[in-house]
């Protein structure tokens, strides 16, 4: 059973992938046309489109801290950890591209016809751009500028977008020109030659940056690398190369305003605190000196200089943490002076709190980021307001900070106050003078550690700003690449010949899937649950009758194996037998087919009669040319019509009788179910041969289930590109039901090239 299933499976397959070669091959010439228009399309992409090259450059940064306010901070041993992945957002903002495009003056773009490519300027533009006064839709979208120079002048065409677009005449440019986009002045850079076209593109500044920040890319060499590549592509490559170059170099300019502004700043900030610290020291050695005179000290006691000598580690500790405490309330009193609410913060002045420098470091960055901005804003924009906030909490966050970083070192300085008042006790016996004498020294020493202090980070600061290394050194120079052309023509052109081939065969699967007909003479034979008798071919000139006596044409000799096969398929044991001829639908040839083969009978010399019994749509009467409609339903309705009265000669062969249905009658299906049926058809058995009825389409009404009663085979006509697939199911369905017995199938109008057999053969040149 699974063998069966696999080979029914494996036959489907194979005749499916003939049907696609089939339908390929019939339209053969739609690939060819489809290939043919793609790659003359292509060819006018390639001769219209300006090729494109790609240029790039890569550097490598010396450091991977990625601010400059950390340079300050790694002279304390505090370095920054922000990876290089920032530094190429830093490289590709909108804020740098914009910098790079405004040194470069590249905002308008300006290009000669060169047959049917325009070649843009870069260096020596022809032309420049003066905007006097836009209209509203201007100032939104591109505004494209053609000049023509003519005999008389110029012939300017200003274009907005696809629709608006405006043409002007003057005679010299330089003066104002009222077109579609507003009041605009175009000016020669160098003389225009009388047999080239110009052209001139002028977009908002934003969209400028916008387009070629699409085009622009930035990315890290590896993940942990500090080198980065840069690249842009477009049709200009000397442009390109000059944008790459200028975006470095104002990378490393930031780079630089950036560091020196932290440690112009921290500077500023050391000078002041050293002027006070140089005028209390002065004081402290003023008091030393001074109380030295008074009292007449020369020398310092034995007892003084073993306490000194015993408490010199707690004093020491004791200088850092008061110098930590000073340092302390320096930064506190510069943050709570609102003169310097948006100055950096120094950031070098050696707090030995962590936290605490990294949120000094935190404040700067966010702090140089607003300045960059306000380079380009007002104080009313909405991202200024935002970090004016953001730096007002961080400001409060830092206050607080130093807060208890104040008290933390005021619990260690009470703690080495309890410690030293242990070694005071021990020298308890010395004169109050030489107590004296050691607490105004000990505040001199102070005061003077903290000058030297604040002095050697005044040179070291100094040595860092003196100091302007790139923080990005180029490894390769902005270069384009020859062989990274594009569109590269073999493969423009590969490109356009399968597009062709696709095109046409989206095209062909959508019409398959669209058509529902029988369209296959083969998969029509194994589909179907019943005999095939044969198939009729498709005539262009659709003549009624189709066989005649001596004739030797196609579709004869298709009739002519028709009638061989429905003899062989006709019951042996019935002398007259009975063969209706029906189909699913309207219009698919049931009673031309009936007719030929009531015609082909009766020229093999068989006594026939062909019954018109689609009494809701008769056509035997049409196509035998008759004068009477007949008379059928009048004999089935009326018992006093004799047969004889019905009878009319077919006109075509002496063989040959027609009984016409008649006139219409309101109850067909009524008249069907009478006796009258059975006694005509026995009758005609008498007198005939064969018996052929044309009948009603069996999915439309139920008229043909009723004459089974009297039929011995019933014929089912399907046509070609015009039966439903899905009636293939209706007649299986009625031969496994048995609804009515001995079912045969003839396709009609199949066209030559589809027929399943070798029909056709020897009839000349006949399309069948």
């Amino acid at each position: 059973m699974e063998n069966t299933k696999l080979n029914n499976a494996n036959q489907a397959q194979e005749i499916d992938v003939r049907k696609i070669i089939r339908i390929v091959l019939e339209h053969w010439w739609w690939f060819v046309v489809g290939v043919m228009i793609c790659c003359l399309l292509g060819m006018a992409y390639y001769l219209r489109k300006a090729p494109k090259w790609t240029t790039d450059a890569s550097i490598m940064l010396r450091q991977k801290a990625g601010g400059a306010q950390f340079d300050a901070l790694s002279m304390l041993g505090l370095s920054g950890n922000s990876a290089t992945g920032d530094e190429v957002l830093v490289l590709a903002s909108r804020d740098l591209l914009y910098q790079a495009i405004d040194a470069l003056n590249i905002w308008d773009e300006t290009a000669v016809r060169s047959g049917l490519r325009w070649e843009t300027e870069f260096r020596t533009p022809a032309l420049s751009l003066k905007c006097i006064q836009l209209t509203e839709e201007a100032d939104e979208k591109t505004i494209v500028i053609t000049i023509k120079p003519t005999k008389s002048g110029y012939k300017v065409k200003t274009k907005i977008g696809l629709l608006n677009s405006s043409t002007s005449k003057v005679s010299e440019l330089g003066s104002p020109i009222e077109t579609c986009a507003g009041t605009i002045a175009i000016h020669a850079n160098r003389p225009l030659s009388k047999d080239s076209t110009y052209r001139l593109v002028h977009s908002r500044r934003d969209l400028v940056v916008a387009a070629y920040s699409k085009e622009l890319k930035i990315a890290q060499n590896k993940k942990e690398s500090n080198i980065i590549n840069l690249s842009i592509s477009s049709p200009v490559p000397e442009r390109d190369k000059a944008l790459l170059s200028q975006l470095i170099e104002q990378y490393n300019l930031n780079s630089i305003v950036d560091k020196n502004m932290i440690a112009t700043n921290t500077a500023a900030f050391i000078d002041d605190r050293m002027a006070i610290i140089s005028s209390e020291l002065a004081d402290a050695e003023q008091e030393l000196s001074s109380y030295k005179e008074k009292n007449n000290i020369a020398d310092i006691k034995t007892q003084a200089q073993l306490f000194l000598e015993a408490s010199s580690m707690e004093q020491r500790a004791m200088t850092e943490i008061e110098t930590q405490l000073s340092l302390v309330e320096y930064v506190d009193e510069f943050l709570r002076d609102d003169t310097k609410r948006n100055n950096l913060i120094p950031a070098n002045l050696g707090i030995s709190d962590a936290a605490l420098v990294s949120a000094l470091s935190e404040y700067n960055a966010l702090q140089l980021q607003r300045m960059r901005i306000q380079r380009t804003a007002t104080e009313d924009n909405p991202v200024i307001e935002q970090m004016n906030a953001q730096l007002a909490s961080m400001r409060q966050n830092i206050i607080a900070s130093i807060g208890s970083v104040r008290e933390s070192l005021r619990i260690r300085q009470r703690s080495l106050q309890a410690q030293d008042t242990k070694y005071n006790r021990k020298i308890k016996d010395a004169p109050e003078q030489e107590r004296e004498y050691v607490r105004v020294a000990r505040e001199q020493k102070l005061k003077e550690s903290l000058y030297l202090y604040l002095y050697q980070k005044r040179e070291e600061n100094a040595l860092m700003l003196a100091a302007t290394s790139m923080p990005a050194k180029i490894i390769d120079i902005p270069q384009y690449n020859i062989r990274s052309k594009s569109p590269k023509l073999l493969k423009l052109l590969l490109v356009c010949f399968i597009l062709g081939l696709m095109l046409p065969a989206g095209i062909l699967y959508i019409f398959v899937l669209l058509n529902d007909t029988i369209d296959d003479a083969k998969e029509f034979e194994r589909r179907v649950n019943a005999s095939v008798l044969g198939q009729l071919a498709w005539d262009p000139h659709n003549p009624h009758i189709a066989i005649r006596e001596g004739e030797q044409s196609a579709s004869s000799e298709l009739f002519r194996l028709l009638r061989t096969n429905l003899r062989f398929a006709l019951p042996q044991d019935v002398a007259s037998p009975v063969v209706l001829v029906t189909s699913c639908n309207h219009d698919e040839g049931k009673s031309y087919v009936s007719s030929n083969i009531a015609l082909s009978l009766a020229i093999l010399g068989k006594k026939v009669v062909l019954v018109g019994l689609d009494i809701r749509k008769p056509m035997l009467a049409t196509y035998f040319n008759l004068n009477t409609k007949g008379y059928l339903t009048n004999y089935l309705a009326e018992p006093n019509v004799k047969l004889d009265d019905i009878i009319v000669p077919s006109g075509e062969h002496k063989n040959l009788d027609l009984i016409p249905c008649g006139t219409i009658p309101p109850n067909p299906s009524e008249l069907l179910q009478t006796d009258r049926v059975d006694e005509l058809f026995a009758e005609l058995r008498k007198r005939y041969d064969y018996v052929i009825v044309d009948t009603a389409p069996v999915a439309l009404v139920s008229d043909t289930y009723l004459l089974d009663r009297v039929a011995d085979m019933t014929i089912f006509v399907s046509r070609y590109k015009y039966t439903p697939t899905e009636m293939i199911d209706y007649i299986n369905q009625v031969v496994e039901q048995k609804r009515m017995h001995n079912v045969a199938c003839v396709l009609n109008g199949v066209k030559g090239n589809r027929m399943g057999y070798g029909y056709g053969y020897g009839y000349g040149t006949t399309e069948i």
